[in-house]
């Protein structure tokens, strides 16, 4: 897997770019895009409402149990981007929501090759708690949110590359 990250800040809201590459051609990510509800299953820890909503322990992986937080994942529907394709993606913790940030963007899947292709999460959330929010951001917690998308990202990657055959 290669990767890069990259992040900005623009009135208010906070910008958090990162991807991954993988070893699988498109045709991998659109079933997955297109699936029945279990896309979100190997991060699940319980089903949500719907099909499509479920639990998810998320957190920065150098520091996985101490920060770590259950959050709420939800995916819109698949759609074309270009040569690949795109599903909304959004984050919201499940217990003190209104003490956490609310991540919204968009989870793409670029074809960079015939069997790779680039995971990429696009999503801006605002600090909770306003300037105290934003001064904790600028201090610590923004590394925290982009240390979050890169081990989602990295785990995703994880689930959608070939799993070498088992030896009989």
């Amino acid at each position: 897997m290669e990767a890069a990250n990259q992040t900005s800040e623009n009135e208010g809201a906070l910008f958090v770019h990162d991807f991954v590459d993988v070893a699988c051609p498109i045709e991998v990510a659109q079933e997955w895009c297109q699936g029945d509800g279990r896309r979100l299953e190997p991060f699940a820890e319980s089903a949500g409402r719907d099909a499509d909503e479920l639990l998810v322990r998320m957190g920065p992986s150098w520091v996985w149990g101490a920060l770590s937080k259950e959050v709420r994942v939800s995916l819109g529907g698949c759609r074309e981007r270009g040569a690949g394709i795109a599903v909304s993606i959004r984050w919201v913790a499940a217990q003190l929501p209104a003490l956490f940030p609310v991540l919204d963007g968009d989870l793409e899947f670029a074809p960079i090759g015939p069997s790779r292709i680039r995971v990429i999460l696009s999503a801006s959330y605002v600090a909770p708690l306003g300037e105290l929010g934003r001064r904790l951001d600028r201090a610590l917690l923004h590394r925290v949110a982009e240390s979050t998308v890169r081990s989602f990202l990295v785990q995703l990657a994880e689930s959608l590359a070939p799993q070498p055959a088992e030896p009989a």
